[in-house]
């Protein structure tokens, strides 16, 4: 059994994290409910990978945590403040001193309803008002995990942020390491697939949303000629094979095509002076590509250039710093193919630093959400600074 790693903070601590890389589930949940122990809380969020046994995972933090709104996902790697994880749990409790929270499960996305979404939304946002600790409109935010393997995102974020306006939301689509069969969102002490929890969030701590990529656009293009848009199928760029399209402007063979390829030659949409990144997940035996995020005929993409990931994300933390002051916790979403990049070009260990000097705590995704934006290849996330009275 590995040793327990956890942190809380001062006495009246606002945030408690904890993780265990035990491959027993219900030791596990021990380890992760021990490291918790420092608050009294308000929920807890965790992220995991695939392979524990869900039931008993699932029995263990119901039995541990009683009444207390636990949420999680699967995930394609994990993240604490100790760096990155495979094969673990990790977690924090927000306390109930300092925040308060309303969840809701949006259930079945295979026949997700708009209208349904929107008044379930509507209905969670009054309970938060009729508790919160500060106006809700400037002091709150919301926190999503999606089924990564729903193709739904898009449809519900845009649900959601038409549901919560002036609140941002923040989120990632859970992972199956990348085996893209089995992805879950836990909630109300069980485990589910094709489905959505929501986390509102109220506090008086200042906080801010993070979002962005280091990557740059060339001047190589690609015309979706042919898709099915509803499964993210790309089947022809530019009247030809997508595969090998891709191949011939990303400079590789077609037996080099493989995850780690995907994640090192990206794609984006252009729109303005701003880039969505769009990342290949998949070629199938007919040539064809399936993409994580959205993607459709007519849609012109553009071959983007890698550029230096460490030093992007290390001045994109000293600005928030500098906006809300040193941070007691980072929710973090991270997409999965920045870290085969940081991994790739051993860069690991410079980004595991910034990891526990930022307190990140969080999952590489299989696609990340700002607002009803659904995309790859970025870290989006919250930083929630130490004190109440931070000038901002």
């Amino acid at each position: 059994m590995m040793a327990l790693e956890s942190q809380t903070m001062a006495e009246h601590a606002a945030v408690a994290y904890g993780s265990s890389e035990s491959q027993d589930a219900a030791v596990a949940a021990t380890e992760l409910f021990d490291g918790l122990s420092g608050v009294e809380p308000a929920c807890v969020i965790f992220f995991c990978c695939v392979d524990y046994n869900r039931e008993e995972l699932g029995r263990a933090l119901a039995t541990l945590f009683g009444d207390i709104p636990v949420l999680g996902c699967t995930t394609a790697g994990e993240i604490s403040p100790f760096g990155m994880r495979s094969g673990s749990i990790a977690g924090f409790a927000l306390s109930r001193d300092h925040f308060v929270v309303e969840t809701t499960l949006l259930p079945n996305l295979a026949s997700f309803s708009e209208r349904g979404a929107f008044d379930t939304i509507k209905q969670s946002l009054e309970r938060l008002e009729d508790k919160a600790l500060a106006p809700v409109g400037e002091n709150s935010f919301a926190l999503s995990l999606l089924d990564g393997l729903s193709v739904q995102e898009e449809l519900v974020l845009s649900a959601l942020n038409d549901a919560l306006p002036g609140i941002p939301l923040v989120g990632g689509s859970a992972g199956d390491n990348l085996h893209f069969r089995d992805t879950h969102i836990y909630y109300d002490k069980q485990f589910f697939s094709n489905a959505a929890a929501i986390i509102l969030v109220n506090t008086r701590r200042p906080f801010t949303v993070i979002h962005g990529h280091h990557l740059t656009p060339g001047e190589e293009k690609l015309v979706v000629t042919k898709a099915d848009a509803a499964k993210r199928i790309v089947y022809e760029f530019n009247a030809e094979p997508a595969a090998l399209e891709y191949c011939r402007i990303m400079g590789i063979s077609l037996d080099e095509l493989s995850t780690r390829n995907f994640a090192m030659h990206p794609l984006s949409v252009q729109v303005g002076d701003n880039t969505f990144v769009r990342s290949v997940q998949q070629v199938n035996d007919d040539l064809s590509l399936t993409f994580f995020c959205a993607i459709d005929t007519g849609i012109v993409l553009t071959k983007m250039k890698n550029g230096r990931l460490i030093e992007e994300f290390d001045q994109r933390m000293r600005r928030v710093v500098a906006e809300v002051g040193d941070p007691d916790i980072v929710i973090g979403y991270d997409c999965i193919h920045r870290r085969i990049e940081v991994e790739d070009t051993d860069s690991s260990e410079a980004l595991e630093a910034l990891y526990r000097r930022y307190k990140i705590v969080g999952f590489n995704t299989y696609g990340e959400h700002c607002d009803a934006m659904h995309v790859n290849h970025t870290f989006t996330g919250v930083a929630i600074g130490k004190y109440d009275d931070f000038p901002l």
